[in-house]
C-alpha cells in the first residue's frame, strides 16, 4: 500500500522547505505541486509515510481535516511537533490526552524509545481502532493505548462526532444538534497513574475539544508537584468550552499550580519560538499553549530552539 504513495515523502519535503523558507515565488510553486500531485484525494484508506519517516494509516477523503492535511503535507501542527521534539528525551514518560489517530503518539513513542512510556487516551471507538493500528504498524510496545476520556471524575458520558470539521473534532461538548454520539468511559488521570504506580510524567499534551479544564482538574495531584509535567494544551475561544473561561484556565495554571504559560510566536502549524503569556488577554484565540514549572525554565532558558 505504501508503494502507491512512495513518491509523496519527497514532495512533502519540498513543500516543507518552501513553507518554512518562503523564497520568492514559493506560492506559485506550491500551487503547481498541488495541482500535479494532489489533484484528487484517495477515496480509501492509505498507508502514508509522514514527514518524520514513520507510516500512518489515514483516509484523507473521510477526514478532510487532520488526515487530509497529513496527506497534503506529511504533517499536522508542525510547530507543536518541533517543540515537543525539543522537550522530551529517551526514557521520558508522555501522556497524550486526545490522541486521535496517533501522529503525536507515534512521534513521542519513537522519541522516548523502549525505556520510555507513552500513555495515549482516545475515547472515540472508531478513532481508537485506527490509533491502535498506527501504534502496531510502528512496533511500539512502549505505547499503551487507553480507550478512555480523561476528566475530573470517573463516569460514563457521550462523545459527539464532528466530521464536518474532522475526525479529531469529536467532543464531549455537543456542538451540533443531532450529531452522532457514542457512549464512552471517563477516568481521572491521577487515578490511572496511581493504578499503574506511575508518579512521574515529563509531558502532558491535552487536545480534547473543549474538555481541557476537566482533564487538568483530574490531574491536580500530578500538576501540584514541584516536578510536575510540561503541559501542551489546546486553547480556544472560538468554540464552546465545557464550563470554563480563559480566565479560569489562566488562573488554574499560574496561580493554583505555579506554571508559566507560553504561546507560539507564529502558530502551532509553523515552526516558531515560544513567547511568554503574562495575562489572560495574551492567550491565543485558537492555538496551543505550553506551560512550564520553574525547574523546567531553569533548565531550558538557554535553549535557542525553544525561546
Amino acid at each position: 500500500m505504501l508503494s502507491e504513495t512512495s513518491y509523496l515523502p519527497l514532495i512533502h519535503k519540498i513543500k516543507s522547505y518552501l513553507i518554512d523558507r518562503r523564497p520568492i515565488g514559493f506560492g506559485k510553486i506550491l500551487f503547481l505541486l498541488d495541482s500535479i500531485f494532489f489533484r484528487n484525494l484517495p477515496k480509501y484508506e492509505i498507508l502514508l509515510k509522514t514527514l518524520y519517516r514513520f507510516p500512518l494509516y489515514i483516509n484523507p477523503s473521510y477526514d478532510r481535516g487532520i488526515e487530509k492535511k497529513i496527506y497534503l503535507t506529511g504533517t499536522y501542527e508542525k510547530g507543536v511537533l518541533k517543540i515537543i521534539n525539543s522537550l522530551i528525551s529517551h526514557g521520558d514518560i508522555v501522556v497524550d490526552a486526545g490522541a486521535n489517530i496517533g501522529l503525536i503518539t507515534v512521534f513521542c513513542g519513537l522519541k522516548v524509545g523502549g525505556e520510555g512510556l507513552v500513555m495515549a487516551f482516545e475515547p472515540h471507538p472508531e478513532t481508537v481502532s485506527i490509533l491502535r493500528r498506527n501504534v502496531a504498524i510502528n512496533h511500539l510496545p512502549q505505547v499503551k493505548v487507553f480507550e478512555l476520556a480523561l476528566g475530573s471524575k470517573k463516569s460514563s458520558a457521550k462523545i459527539y462526532s464532528n466530521l464536518h470539521i474532522n475526525r479529531g473534532a469529536a467532543s464531549m461538548v455537543n456542538f451540533k444538534e443531532g450529531a452522532p454520539s457514542f457512549e464512552i468511559q471517563v477516568d481521572v488521570l491521577d487515578d490511572v497513574l496511581s493504578s499503574i504506580q506511575q508518579d512521574k510524567v515529563n509531558l502532558l499534551k491535552i487536545d480534547v475539544e473543549g474538555f481541557e479544564m476537566e482533564v487538568l482538574k483530574g490531574s491536580q495531584n500530578l500538576l501540584s508537584k514541584e516536578y510536575g509535567p510540561i503541559l501542551v494544551i489546546e486553547c480556544s475561544t472560538t468554540r464552546q468550552n465545557f464550563q470554563y473561561s480563559m480566565e479560569d484556565l489562566f488562573n488554574f495554571l499560574t496561580k493554583t499550580n505555579g506554571y508559566s504559560i507560553f504561546r507560539f510566536g507564529i502558530s502551532k502549524e509553523k515552526i516558531s519560538k515560544l513567547v511568554p503569556v503574562n495575562s489572560v488577554d495574551q492567550l491565543p484565540h485558537h492555538d496551543n499553549i505550553v506551560a512550564f514549572k520553574p525547574f523546567h525554565l531553569a533548565t531550558l532558558r538557554k535553549s535557542k530552539s525553544i525561546f
